[in-house]
């Protein structure tokens, strides 16, 4: 081994709107973040930001870390850190983190995410993380048909960061979107708050833009992306810079002892051959590979499953001058979490850690289980002052090594993307060659690996030549690909590649859902009829599935936030176009009609004939006295009315079969009608084609009791319910306890007034238990559309004990309202 995230029509129209023990001891011991981490700008420290549409579940932020150290009792360690299957509570990464390495004036410089956290977003609220999907407004890709959404000629020249940086009124309104969830983030290794929380940090000046993708469907639902790219905006040369990932795989249950002492690694080398028509192609695969010895067989929650992470792409530079020529990793070091650097253990300092990213080693791990740490680079690269670095990693699990190996094939595919005419001239990209070596002020000396000659090419200065630079013949080392394979980009006038493109279905639409005593009620859009297949640019929408889950018990490490297991969710009903496909249940079943001003509609419609980009109330404000969320129904409404791109249909479905106060999951999602794959060729379902998964796009809801108004108001309305409160009545409710609910036990107070109002609990002795404070207006102006006439207690006292079995009681106040007075037992 190497030393080494109202009244009933004005809240339809608010709905629609828009629609565009706690902690198990794992004896862990790691540095806490810097004290100010969090207080200022926008850094990431609650675990908000998750990827949660596929079945790995992975935290990010936007300070280089991945994950979120399960069971350290931070906030951000209740989120997923890389649990697969989603909700099942089983993790198989503690954290990971970004190193960038490389000599700055000859001196060697490493700026880590960790172990040392420095990499730090900007100091505004602006500075967070941004979160999108394939299909969503202003997010139209280079190969879609209309790549310039805001029709200023330009693409792409408004990333998705919270700014104008086009400076034209709008944010946001022109940038890249893919895979069903996106994530995306910029930080840097100079903030003043990094220098000031480690001194002895000596940074690079280095810009990082982070991007993370997933993608809902099978197979590919294992897998979460990552794109770095790193800049230089300092004032010297970053030389021989290395890029890498240092990550601590451990894998177990969370309420798993030391889960982390019996994994193992291995780096894995493979070479297979792929075929994407009309040609086969041997592709190398590089990752390291991490597994719970034994699977943790003798406990009740196993982790069967093989985690990776794969080097998939980096910057290449034909001519070797800046970058690589070819794909390819430089070193995998493995070591030890409590041995010193000279034996084994981790590197502490800048000159370590550059000679663990910069010497091109792969360890060999002797066998046997332990708590293995590794870091995996890329390089050499050579970055001027704003040049930048591209550089696309993947995290994948999958039930063994096997099934790794094919997700990985997969990856590939997707990372590889697809061959687009982006230029408008024919002439390039043509005859396999997809590469431009042109120097205005020198000539250039190029050895062509298709001609196989030994004397070079020579391009004049000034010159444009276009060559095939990915071409190459090599022998396959286990016979798959024959004795030979080729490999052709750049036909058709197809010169740039455009990467992560997968075939899937319509994105989800817009979904809200309202709960009340007698149903959930879901309202959602017709936005996945108006997006166009990503590869083949048609609009193939056939339909929605409607999903319900229930049952939920809130496992570890999940929440309502990131969703329950697939194994909960189940199909309540679909509707599809009367088009001879199953089941042929026309779209007009679950119509709504929203009760829109017709005038307002009106005024709408004028608005967008004068100016067509009008898509939101934030465009163009409505008249006085309409509010936002009216605006935004009727300008859907005006656009279908005029027939224009952007209209908007809605639907309604009632769920009657709900219990008030147990947890709901919804979910609408889109399939398409095509019956085979664009991206890889395989034959899908030929009636239903594609089929987006719940675990995208889902809602969570409580369904609770309504409110009483002062000129309906009975006071013998109002109780407590479960009463008595048992064990066993409180336990179709009962979640596992978390930071934010340390019982995950509740009573619920209902049929409130319509009003703020105070809920006193007190014992019978007189003593004040707790103080609850209920407003509905406050809770609809939230967008709370749940539970605005119950108030739940978590049996928790002001004093944050719980309380003891007996009899309290309880007054509710209100403006307006008489006082109420009851009683309700606990029974512990």
């Amino acid at each position: 081994m190497h030393p080494h995230r109202l009244g009933w029509a004005t809240l339809c129209l608010a709905l629609l709107a828009g629609l565009a023990a706690p902690f198990p001891a794992l004896a862990r011991t790691e540095s806490e973040p810097p004290a100010s981490a969090g207080e200022r700008g926008g850094k990431t420290l609650k675990g908000e930001f998750v990827h949660r549409v596929g079945s790995l579940q992975v935290n990010v932020t936007n300070w280089g870390i991945l994950g979120s150290f399960p069971g350290l009792g931070w906030e951000i360690s209740e989120a997923p850190s890389a649990q697969w299957p989603a909700g099942s509570g089983v993790e198989y990464l503690y954290v990971g983190g970004l190193w960038v390495g490389a000599r700055l004036g000859g001196i060697p410089r490493v700026s880590t995410a960790y172990p040392d956290y420095e990499f730090y977003p900007g100091d505004r609220s602006t500075d967070t993380v941004y979160e999108s999907f394939e299909g969503d407004r202003g997010g139209n890709r280079a190969q879609s048909a209309h790549p310039d959404d805001d029709l200023d000629g330009a693409v792409d020249e408004d990333p998705l960061n919270g700014r104008d940086d086009d400076g034209d009124g709008r944010v946001d309104e022109d940038f890249a979107a893919v895979s069903n969830q996106m994530f995306r983030a910029v930080y840097r290794d100079d903030n003043a708050q990094s220098l000031l929380d480690s001194p002895d940090h000596h940074p690079l000046s280095i810009e990082v833009i982070q991007e993370s993708y997933q993608w809902e469907q099978p197979p590919l639902s294992g897998m979460v992306a990552l794109d770095y790219t790193v800049f230089n905006r300092g004032h010297e040369v970053l030389a021989d810079t290395y890029v890498g990932l240092y990550m601590d795989p451990d894998i177990g249950h969370r309420h798993g002892s030391r889960i982390f002492d019996d994994d193992r690694v291995a780096f894995v080398n493979r070479p297979v051959c792929i075929y994407r028509p009309p040609y086969e192609r041997l592709v190398w695969l590089w990752f390291a590979e991490a597994w719970d010895d034994d699977g943790d067989a003798d406990s009740s929650h196993p982790a069967p499953g093989h985690f990776a992470l794969m080097l998939l792409d980096h910057s290449i530079d034909i001519l070797e001058e800046k970058a690589p020529f070819s794909v390819g990793f430089n070193a995998w070091q493995a070591f030890s979490r409590v041995a010193p650097y000279s034996e084994g253990g981790e590197a502490v300092i800048d000159e370590q850690r550059y000679e663990l990213m910069s010497v091109p080693e792969v360890d060999v791990v002797t066998d046997g289980e332990g708590d293995y740490r590794y870091l995996f680079t890329v390089g050499p690269f050579q970055l001027e002052p704003d040049d930048s670095v591209s550089v696309r990693f993947a995290l994948l699990v999958a039930e063994n090594h096997e099934e790794l190996v094919d997700l990985a094939v997969r990856a590939h595919f997707v990372q590889e993307g697809s061959w687009h005419d982006l230029d408008g001239d024919p002439f390039t990209g043509t005859g396999c060659r997809e590469a431009l070596i042109y120097d205005p002020e020198r000539t250039i000396e190029w050895w062509d690996p298709c001609v196989m000659s030994p004397d070079p090419l020579i391009i004049p200065k000034g010159d444009r030549v276009w060559v095939n630079a990915d071409c190459g013949w090599e022998a396959a080392s286990n016979g798959t690909c024959g004795s030979f394979f080729y490999w052709c980009t750049g036909t058709g006038g197809n010169e740039t590649r455009v990467p992560w493109i997968s075939d899937s279905a319509p994105p989800p639409p817009h979904l809200r859902v309202w709960g009340t005593e007698e149903a959930n009620v879901l309202f959602w859009d017709n936005a996945s009829e108006n997006v166009p297949d990503g590869i083949t640019g048609e609009y193939d929408f056939e339909g929605y599935r409607l999903w319900r889950a229930d049952n939920w018990e809130r496992p570890p490490g999940s929440s309502a936030e990131n969703g329950p297991p697939a194994d909960l969710w189940m199909l309540l009903d679909e509707t599809d176009l009367v088009n001879g496909l199953e089941p042929d249940r026309s779209l007009d079943l679950f119509r709504y009609q929203p009760n829109v001003d017709a005038a307002l509609v009106a005024w709408y419609e004028d608005a967008v004939m004068a100016d067509p980009r009008i898509e939101t109330a934030r465009d163009h404000l409505p008249p006085f006295g309409f509010s936002m969320a009216e605006a935004d129904t009727a300008i859907g409404l005006a656009r279908t009315a005029l027939g224009m791109p952007g209209g908007k249909r809605y639907y309604r479905y009632r769920d009657l079969d709900v219990r008030p106060g147990l947890p709901y999951f919804y979910a609408v999602t889109a399939r398409d009608h095509n019956t085979v794959r664009a991206d890889t060729g395989e034959l899908l379902d030929l009636e239903h084609g594609l089929v987006g998964s719940p675990s995208n796009g889902f809602r969570f809801v409580v369904p609770g009791s309504r409110s009483q108004p002062r000129w309906d108001y009975e006071a013998d309305r109002v109780y407590v319910v479960p009463n008595p409160a048992t064990r066993e009545s409180m336990a179709p409710w009962k979640l596992f306890p978390n930071r934010d609910d340390p019982t995950g036990l509740k009573v619920e107070f209902r049929h409130l007034p319509a009003a703020p109002c105070t809920i006193r609990i007190w014992t019978l002795a007189g003593d004040l238990v707790q103080v609850l404070r209920h407003d509905e207006s406050a809770a609809q102006a939230a967008g709370d559309y749940v539970s605005t006439g119950t108030r739940t207690w978590d049996l928790v006292s002001r004093n944050g004990q719980q309380v003891a079995s007996g009899v309290y009681l309880f007054t509710v106040d209100a403006p307006g309202f008489p006082r109420k007075t009851g009683k309700f037992t606990v029974i512990r």
